[in-house]
């Protein structure tokens, strides 16, 4: 069987991509490791319209439910091969081959983590990777953000509106926030920054209490908000001569098309937006939905 769109990723972008090219009335399969993505490990979305507090998963279940509604084919299987045949014919390689005639590629991105110890076991239970996602979960409480990039100067910032302690851990001599992050940081009274300190372990019961830092000092928090920085998911892409930018992410148009005919990208891979939300993610795979139905149906380009 050859369908008209394979879809890769099962996270808002690649469900909301399946969603529109079903709709589309186009032959339509998604291939995910998981569906959901890294959606499923956020503790509660505050920011996804209509449905406040909703858990990740939950949220996730609902777009999986919401494309069952349609003649969409899921399979779950890890992608490991993308091979462009002629303008209109791909292959991909999964659990077996499937052709198609198009490409959406929504993998998405891999938060970088610390890889210390007690950070597995605390994720959701204290430990985080998004703060728009989960910092309103601790009004008036201690949290700590790890990092010295723009992503955990803003993300302090952020925090400050919540919580009563704002610790911005670094572990080099100075931060690499952009100037003003750092001004507003420094004339903010709720944050501190801890210049040189590096977090080793965190520690708790069935909830985080704390972090061991390197120099044997602990620091007591009531949630710590990780923001070293994202590994984008295109290396397959790369393989298939797409092409990215310095920081590993899909140069796409404003409709989601690549530089490859027939091959569209969507989500927090792409460079579209800086916004890396379910919301604009969603809406991303919309929008790629939309740019294959008129190269399969139209031949437009």
């Amino acid at each position: 069987m050859k369908y008209d769109v394979i879809i890769i990723g099962g996270g808002a972008a690649g469900l909301g991509a399946a969603l529109y090219s079903a709709r589309y009335n186009l032959k339509t399969l998604i291939i995910a490791k998981e569906f959901g993505g890294t959606g499923n490990i956020a503790h509660k979305v505050d920011n996804w319209i209509g449905e406040p507090g909703i858990s990740g998963m939950d949220l996730m279940n609902k777009f999986t439910k919401h494309v069952d509604e349609y003649a969409v084919t899921r399979v779950e299987s890890e992608v490991s091969k993308i091979s462009k045949l002629s303008d209109n014919s791909f292959s991909v390689k999964a659990d077996k081959t499937y052709h198609g005639k198009s490409i959406i590629y929504a993998l998405g991105m891999k938060h970088r983590k610390l890889g210390i110890l007690g950070e597995k076991e605390f994720v959701g239970r204290g430990v985080h990777y998004c703060y728009t996602c989960d910092g309103p979960l601790y009004p008036n409480k201690k949290i700590a953000v790890i990092g010295g990039g723009d992503a955990a100067g803003l993300g302090s910032l952020f925090l400050s509106e919540y919580g009563s302690q704002i610790y911005t851990v670094v572990r080099k001599p100075t931060m690499r926030a952009e100037p003003i992050t750092q001004d507003q940081m420094l004339e903010n009274k709720k944050i501190k920054i801890m210049l040189e300190n590096e977090a080793v372990e965190f520690y708790g019961d069935k909830l985080l209490k704390g972090i061991k830092l390197k120099n044997g000092r602990k620091l007591e928090v009531d949630a710590v908000f990780i923001e070293i920085g994202h590994i984008p998911l295109s290396f397959l892409a790369k393989e298939s001569n797409v092409k990215i930018n310095s920081h590993g992410f899909i140069l796409v148009d404003n409709t989601q098309k690549t530089n490859i005919k027939g091959f569209c990208a969507a989500g927090d891979i792409t460079t579209r937006h800086t916004l890396k939300q379910f919301i604009t993610s969603a809406a991303e795979g919309s929008v790629a939905a939309e740019s294959i139905y008129n190269f399969i149906k139209n031949n437009k380009w």
